[in-house]
């Protein structure tokens, strides 16, 4: 009797199995995905689409509005900031300006800078905060700039850069101040 049981279990399980081999073999996916290929093509794509355009028309307008207002002000561009009453310059493009030996440069607000040439060091009133180097490790209050390295002051929170050298170059974006010594 236990062995007609085995049998009987052994019969069915093989019946089981190939009732299972034969479906999956004759399932395709291909007709049915999870995703369906009718929703990506009529409905997930025109929205994409839409979106992106949306999203081009709206910088496309940027640009033009961006490239007219600087055709029709060109002295709205950036003002020279090396000022010893401490005027301030701002400009969305890089300007190249020389400091001197003891000549002071201090963020109004976010600034980037790169010293392209001579040396120079950082000012930072808080030991902790110093200036973010893009390149390397963050620069704190007295350490040396690196030649090239890309760096963001964040805020005008008496954060700058002194020069050491008789000839500085820096490369700046941003609102900033310079202090001549």
């Amino acid at each position: 009797m236990k062995k007609n049981k085995i049998v009987i279990i052994s019969v069915i399980l093989a019946i089981v199995t190939a009732l299972g081999i034969t479906v999956a073999a004759a399932y395709d996916s291909s007709e049915d995905p999870l995703v369906s290929l009718s929703y990506l093509l009529d409905v997930f794509e025109p929205e994409l689409f839409d979106k992106f355009e949306t999203r081009f028309n709206e910088l496309e307008d940027f640009l033009v509005d961006t490239i007219e207002d600087k055709l029709s002000n060109p002295d709205n561009s950036a003002s020279s900031g090396e000022n010893s009453s401490g005027g301030d310059s701002s400009s969305a493009l890089f300007e190249v300006i020389e400091l001197t030996t003891g000549d002071q440069l201090y963020a109004v607000s976010a600034c980037e800078i790169m010293l392209r040439a001579g040396q120079a060091s950082c000012i930072a009133p808080d030991p902790t905060q110093g200036i973010a180097d893009y390149t390397g490790p963050e620069v704190y209050d007295g350490q040396p700039l690196i030649l090239n390295h890309m760096c963001i002051i964040p805020r005008g929170d008496g954060r700058g850069i002194v020069a050491e050298s008789e000839s500085v170059f820096i490369m700046v974006r941003g609102d900033y101040t310079i202090v001549k010594n």
